[in-house]
């Protein structure tokens, strides 16, 4: 994904980010876009460079301010790693972009994500799903029209397999990741995570009335990395409701119904302003 030049305890590394074709399926208003996930996984592999011993899949803070935009296939984005040493031996790292502003001699930077990886934690601590509730599920979205109607993405990044179940009290989907092993990493797969903020942007749509994007998420564990062409179940669970911003947690399963990774505090937020409503049939009425 990204080249990384080795380097001791500078705070900025450099990073040459590779545009495969799979990454421009990642839509954003049918345009492309570097995606969140991705940029995650980039940061773990430029910490790892900085430090081969640091568990990069014990994270927190993360926060997603600015799409980072991709043009064509092959595309090399010049960017780089900027990262601070904490206390307790923590790594913050923030991936920026620079661009020369036309007609100057100016240049612009950008900051498109920020996450502070964390020391080894046990693999029990992380929030345990809540207890199993019997109850009927109100709406199933095909994850056909997920991709054709709600969350409009390439092939690449439609995931989510059979449906979306939703109810007030969360929503529950399928995942298949695909067999894409150029794009995995230290963290696993990245498109299951995704697709997963996929399934919590259904349940938005529905119970909130609007389209939101993931902006960042307070704490993440990753126990077991998915796999390329592995099977998997996402649980998401709303805890704070806003206007225009929805928090909530989420639970990955993976087989004999084992949790993989659990997201603490997922902000979804209407990056839009409201200029892009959801289509009427998957709100709710009242």
């Amino acid at each position: 994904m990204g080249d990384l030049s080795k380097i001791g305890d500078n705070n900025r590394l450099p990073v040459h980010i590779r545009v495969f074709a799979y990454l421009l399926d990642h839509m954003f208003e049918s345009l492309p876009v570097f995606p969140a996930v991705e940029s995650v996984q980039l940061l773990a592999r430029a910490v790892l460079n900085l430090e081969e011993e640091m568990d990069v899949r014990s994270q927190s803070n993360a926060a997603f301010d600015k799409f980072l935009p991709m043009d064509e296939r092959g595309q090399t984005i010049e960017a780089f790693v900027e990262f601070e040493r904490l206390d307790n031996g923590r790594i913050n790292a923030g991936l920026i972009s620079r661009k020369r502003v036309s007609g100057s001699r100016m240049t612009r930077t950008k900051e498109h994500a920020r996450i502070c990886f964390d020391r080894a934690v046990l693999s029990s601590d992380y929030q345990e799903p809540p207890a199993a509730v019997e109850e009927e599920t109100e709406i199933q979205v095909s994850a056909p029209t997920v991709y054709k109607e709600l969350v409009p993405m390439g092939p690449a990044y439609q995931n989510l397999d059979g449906s979306v179940r939703l109810s007030a009290e969360g929503a529950s989907a399928g995942i298949r990741a695909p067999d894409l092993h150029k794009a995995n990493g230290p963290l696993g797969s990245p498109f299951v995570l995704d697709a997963a903020f996929h399934a919590a942007c259904v349940w938005g749509q529905r119970y909130s009335g609007f389209i939101g994007f993931p902006v960042g998420f307070e704490r993440r564990r990753v126990i077991k990395p998915a796999e390329p062409g592995g099977k998997y179940t996402a649980r998401v669970v709303p805890t704070s409701l806003d206007r225009n911003e929805n928090i909530f947690d989420l639970w990955i399963f993976g087989p004999g119904n084992s949790v993989f990774e659990v997201v603490e505090g997922l902000h979804m937020r209407d990056v839009t302003g409201g200029r892009k409503k959801p289509p009427v049939w998957i709100r709710e009425t009242r």
